[in-house]
């Protein structure tokens, strides 16, 4: 790696949580594409992410103040984020608008962080919202929690919202996708492997969603160990299970640590719905090139002899390689190729288990990927600005047949039990889309984000032809960083 990269590193390793903001953010978009070019890494073995961080991709300003996020301070940050489109939103309208503000309190190894999230989409259409409709918005607190930062690792309790993975924006294994949930999460680090655990009691209130409208005491646990080899590659595997019990008091077993969740499961100790996943990432012979991946089996079992094993274990993938720099030209670019699959039964069980709360959602939402039964591959090439644009194009196929997460296996019987995930693909819907984005910024106080989707889908349930229909989108977001105080400034040189 060049210096300028070396330096980052090592400046991360020493203080992995000194400076950030959350990763739901109006600088999303920009960090994205810093991550792709090699610039910032999520934790030591760059498999959790938590927070955005400094980059040296565009302006300095658009990032966090990593000298001023490391000292003691308290900062407010509004943003007030209009979207619209050609393509109407779920209120039926072309526009919709969002409100986030965060507060960030730090005194010496204490963080307390807080984050409000406002969106007019919260509404009675919605029917992932869950909670009151009848208002022009509504909000959520996307975090809430108090950490303390040590050494080699951390401890965080309260709500929470996290991809483990090897890509920043999204995973197969936990995601951000779903609601914000409180858990106690804790990690633990060295120079050559990173350690989490996390474990969260969902609240009862609304569990019926995921329990088939029988509310259940729903538990949710993982782990992960990532070995990290330098500066080119780390590898690791991690567990998740979804559990629940008729009385207040958690399995102990299920919440150890340091116990192997799928030994527990293939012996059926505990009723639970297992998630087992393989991530990593590596430099092959140049820090310009990175590939990541990660797969996910759901339900791994050793074979298929025993009366309840005989479904076949569902599986999830999610690779992508990234290409910094090939061509002769001044300013910074990649090439970028991704594919993802998740076969038709994931992260579902059957309606007894349903009832019983075993589903991998949380308020209706998976906590993995947000969908399943299909398969998306996307080529793209990114051109950076010096200082306040950027741009990518390129062109995606995704296809998709039935099935969702909260699809219904076809009989409590197991009467698909000779169905292999990746047969039967019918690919009722195919979508082809040539697409453009831009984004501009306009120093702490603007910033814009433009894309157009030529888009040609064919959907077999209506016909067999290709029919186009372009999507325009534009997305502003008014922002202020400037609410920031330091309680010692003469700490800053």
């Amino acid at each position: 790696m060049n210096k300028k990269n070396n330096f980052v590193f090592i400046v991360f390793l020493l203080a992995v949580t000194a400076y950030s903001v959350p990763l739901e953010n109006w600088r999303a978009p920009f960090y994205r594409i810093a991550v792709e070019q090699g610039e910032v890494t999520g934790s030591p073995s760059n498999m959790f992410w938590d927070d955005m961080r400094f980059s040296y991709i565009m302006n300095t300003y658009l990032w966090p103040d990593s000298v001023n996020y490391s000292q003691d301070h308290w900062t407010l940050e509004p943003a007030l984020i209009p979207m619209f489109s050609n393509e109407k939103f779920i209120t039926d309208k072309n526009s919709n608008f969002h409100f986030d503000l965060l507060s960030d309190f730090k005194f010496k190894n204490l963080t307390i962080r807080t984050v409000l999230d406002v969106d007019q989409s919260y509404n009675e259409k919605n029917p992932d919202y869950v909670w009151k409709t009848d208002r022009i918005a509504a909000g959520l607190i996307e975090e809430a929690y108090l950490q303390y930062t040590g050494n080699h690792g951390f401890a965080r309790l309260g709500r929470l919202k996290r991809n483990w993975g090897p890509f920043y924006d999204r995973s197969i294994l936990l995601s951000n996708n779903s609601f914000a949930y409180d858990a106690f999460e804790w990690q633990l680090y060295t120079s050559f492997l990173e350690f989490r655990h996390l474990f969260s009691a969902f609240p009862r209130l609304y569990s019926y969603i995921d329990t088939k409208w029988q509310k259940q005491n729903r538990y949710f646990t993982a782990h992960a160990l990532n070995f990290i080899f330098g500066e080119w590659a780390s590898i690791g595997v991690s567990e998740t299970v979804i559990f629940s019990r008729a009385s207040g008091f958690p399995d102990i077993q299920l919440i150890n640590p340091f116990s192997i969740y799928s030994v527990i499961n293939t012996n059926a100790e505990g009723p639970v719905n297992l998630m087992l996943g393989f991530q990593g990432w590596v430099h092959p012979f140049t820090d310009k090139i990175t590939i990541k991946g990660q797969v996910v089996f759901d339900d791994f079992q050793v074979d298929d002899k025993t009366v309840m094993d005989q479904e076949p274990m569902h599986w999830a993938g999610d690779f992508g390689v990234y290409w910094v720099d090939p061509l002769p030209i001044q300013l910074n670019h990649h090439i970028s190729v991704e594919y993802r699959y998740l076969s038709k039964w994931m992260y579902t069980v059957t309606t007894a288990n349903t009832f019983k709360g075993e589903r991998y959602t949380y308020l209706g939402r998976s906590l993995g990927y947000q969908d399943i039964d299909g398969d998306f591959l996307k080529g793209s090439f990114t051109l950076v600005g010096n200082n306040f644009w950027v741009t990518s194009l390129g062109m995606s196929l995704t296809r998709k047949d039935t099935c969702t997460i909260n699809s219904l296996w076809p009989s409590d019987t197991l009467g698909y039990t000779k169905e292999d995930p990746l047969s039967k693909r019918a690919h009722l819907k195919t979508t082809i889309n040539a697409f453009l984005e831009a984004h501009g910024y306009l120093k702490d106080y603007f910033d814009m984000h433009l894309s157009f989707e030529n888009r040609w889908i064919k959907d077999k349930k209506e016909s067999n032809e290709y029919k186009y229909d372009p999507r325009i989108s534009l997305i502003l977001s008014l922002h202020f960083c400037d609410f920031f105080w330091l309680f010692n400034k003469d700490k800053i040189n």
